[in-house]
């Protein structure tokens, strides 16, 4: 989810958000991801979708930011995502409900200080960004973490308008760490609150 590879993470936040407009894919979203050579295992929506980086790419190229500098970073330098899956498939017109999971370099601070830069440096992209639900302290798979909640508006090249609201996990291990973001609609049946709990839940990190 973050789109940039500098190591200033204020410039590379926005992407972890960035993930409710992506393409669905024909491979099935039922079978229990794992990735060995990440160390990290979930089990995806039952029926959800995953995607190939390339369509992940051309996703990134129709969204909107408001920012120039962050729309050229989101476009031409980023970091792909380890895993994404979708719910619908590619002929869905509408917002499209996403789980995203980036590996990257650690960064010096707690979980809850770099996701409280990040969300600071994140305005940039998204002036109407909201905290739905405070920065926190928490765990994934026994691991110290930090979580939050935003809700924000998502605008693509054509003109379409969405109110997305995503949850994001930052879980430091070692010298890395995952971004983990699910994002969905602020109500309805594309919320996803249930799929997104489950993900959480089924989440495996190896030490």
């Amino acid at each position: 989810m973050d789109y940039v590879t500098t190591t200033r993470f204020g410039r590379t936040t926005p992407a972890i958000f960035v993930v409710a407009m992506a393409l669905s894919l024909p491979a099935t979203g039922q079978e229990r991801f794992s990735s060995p050579p990440a160390g990290i295992a979930f089990q995806p929506p039952s029926g959800w979708r995953s995607a190939t980086l390339a369509e992940i790419q051309t996703n990134r190229e129709r969204v909107r930011l408001s920012d120039p500098a962050w729309q050229a970073a989101l476009a031409r330098r980023s970091a792909l995502p380890i895993a994404a899956f979708m719910k619908y498939e590619g002929s869905h017109v509408g917002l499209n409900p996403t789980v995203q999971v980036t590996l990257r370099q650690a960064l010096a601070g707690t979980p809850t200080q770099i996701l409280s830069q990040a969300i600071g440096q994140m305005r940039n992209a998204f002036p109407d960004l909201q905290i739905v639900s405070p920065i926190q302290p928490t765990q994934v798979s026994g691991l110290a973490a930090a979580h939050v909640r935003v809700s924000y508006a998502l605008q693509t090249a054509s003109g379409s308008r969405f109110d997305v609201v995503s949850r994001l996990w930052l879980v430091p291990r070692g010298s890395l760490m995952f971004l983990i973001g699910m994002s969905g609609s602020g109500s309805g049946l594309d919320e996803c609150d249930d799929e997104f709990a489950a993900v959480l839940d089924s989440i495996e990190i190896q030490r």
